[in-house]
């Protein structure tokens, strides 16, 4: 008789990894006119895909780091696209 041991999966780790870099990376997003960011559209997105994401972090998570990555784009470090 064994008793086996469930395998933590390094696999779901890593998924964590990549949609938590995701989330913050999409969340320095913004829409520019001028200079000057106005619309952060990275984190209307990303608000919009963490409602319909079928791989599913803790929610509060996503939104935390969409809004840090929102703060690091208003400071300008992220993505600006000028119109």
């Amino acid at each position: 008789m064994s008793t086996k041991k469930p395998k933590r999966s390094i696999a779901h780790d890593f998924v964590f990894l990549v949609k938590a870099g995701i989330y913050l990376l999409l969340g320095t997003v913004w829409i520019g006119f001028g200079g000057h960011r106005f619309i952060p559209v990275g984190l209307i997105l990303g608000f919009g895909f963490s409602q319909f994401d079928f791989l599913r972090i803790d929610r509060k998570i996503e939104y935390a780091l969409l809004v840090v990555g929102a703060l690091f784009g208003l400071y300008g470090l992220g993505i600006t696209i000028q119109l």
